[in-house]
């Protein structure tokens, strides 16, 4: 069974980013909770359950084609979930796993211990620069393949406010052939060693290979951002717990060269998260902790422009998983085809994802132009709790 909390009103209430919710009022007020794949044999008691409790159901037939199993939606007032239930015995499964979300909506604030430079996410937003040291990036391939280029950017992005920065020696743009492992360390150990000792910030390692992580955590990285989302290389779980880094597990669908052909999926948000969640249990399984996990769920990579309009419209539903999320929508193809424009026409396209992002649930945004992200988001996180710091507003 999966459960999703498909409302974006109610991921506001529970997780508190738009307007608090407190006491008998959070208690009361009624929650929209989707779960799918419920047997056929749960679903009469579901509806007695329901009913007692005040609240309304639907069933509809499973997405994944199993005549055995339905789709529910339950609203029912947040209390309800959470309540003895007695005499309801055979619903134990569907609640402990809706109690379950419930509780990872409402995360507190964490610190990722990246490399003893600590990142706290979850109260402010986060900026992750990106540097690609390749000469075929899909955005800036060939400005920063020079050692000292991708070391003057990186500390310009210093001075600009960011707050990690992630840096990949291999273009994961559409169409792209992979790159072996040995071209990959040569493009990223170099400036990763200069930049560990020149910078006080935490450096992420954008691969899908362990070799590469491995030696980038010797250089001095502290974040591991894995787009594969620990599917191609399971030993990257362990490197991360090896080296006590935290990870960042991405959705894709396919290997770049490939991941833009026949995309189609039966429920986009349903098979994402169980995606997810695989990486999840991967990273767990090898001793990486809980609250050092990342999620992503992959704007652009093996997704249509309408499946990445829904994931940015929908963001929240992401905070299932209980785990930050990191939105990289910068410069990509979606911008682009929507507003008729070039790459290096996309900044505007680019703070339109990173505000609406901010108010969907993101927690760290990774983009390329982090002064003009910043400001946006400094103008929004005013707006949203306005003070008297904020200075008085004359006419």
């Amino acid at each position: 069974m999966l459960v999703r909390i498909p409302d974006y009103l109610t991921f506001a209430s529970l997780a508190q980013r738009t307007f608090p919710i407190y006491g008998w009022q959070r208690n009361m007020f009624p929650i929209s909770v989707l779960v799918e794949e419920v047997p056929l044999n749960l679903i009469e008691t579901c509806e007695a359950w329901i009913q007692e409790n005040q609240g309304v159901m639907q069933v509809n037939p499973s997405k994944i084609g199993d005549a055995s199993q339905r789709d529910i939606l339950l609203i029912a007032p947040f209390k309800a979930f959470w309540e003895e239930n007695e005499g309801y015995e055979k619903l134990t499964e569907v609640l402990s796993l809706i109690q379950g979300v419930l509780s990872g909506v409402n995360r507190d604030e964490v610190i990722l211990n990246c490399g003893g430079k600590p990142l706290a996410v979850g109260k402010h937003l986060r900026l992750m620069g990106v540097i690609n040291v390749t000469p075929d990036s899909f955005s800036d391939g060939g400005t920063y393949y020079q050692l000292e280029d991708a070391i003057s950017r990186a500390h310009q992005m210093v001075e600009e406010g960011v707050d990690v920065i992630d840096i990949g020696g291999e273009s994961s743009r559409p169409g792209s052939d992979s790159v072996d492992i040995q071209e990959e360390m040569v493009r990223v150990i170099p400036v990763i060693s200069r930049l560990s000792k020149e910078l006080s910030i935490p450096l992420s390692i954008d691969t899908t290979k362990s070799e590469v992580a491995r030696a980038a955590m010797d250089a001095g990285a502290g974040m591991i951002n894995d787009i594969s989302g620990l599917h191609w290389d399971m030993k990257l779980a362990e490197m991360a717990a090896k080296y006590e880094v935290p990870v960042v597990i991405m959705h894709t669908r396919g290997k770049p060269k490939t991941m833009q052909q026949n995309v189609h999926y039966q429920s986009l948000f349903s098979e994402i998260i169980r995606y997810l969640r695989e990486g999840i249990e991967v990273a767990l399984a090898a001793g990486v902790p809980s609250d050092q996990i990342v999620v992503d769920p992959g704007i652009g990579f093996g997704k249509s422009v309408e499946h990445n309009l829904m994931i940015m419209n929908r963001l929240f539903e992401f905070s299932v998983l209980g785990k930050p999320i990191l939105l990289g929508a910068s410069r990509k193809s979606f911008i682009g085809k929507i507003l008729d424009v070039d790459i290096d026409q996309r900044l505007e396209g680019t703070l339109a994802t990173t505000v609406f992002g901010a108010l969907r649930g993101a927690d760290i945004i990774r983009v390329h132009d982090v002064r003009e992200n910043l400001r946006a988001i400094r103008m929004l996180e005013h707006m949203m709790a306005p003070s008297e710091e904020s200075g008085e507003i004359s006419e």
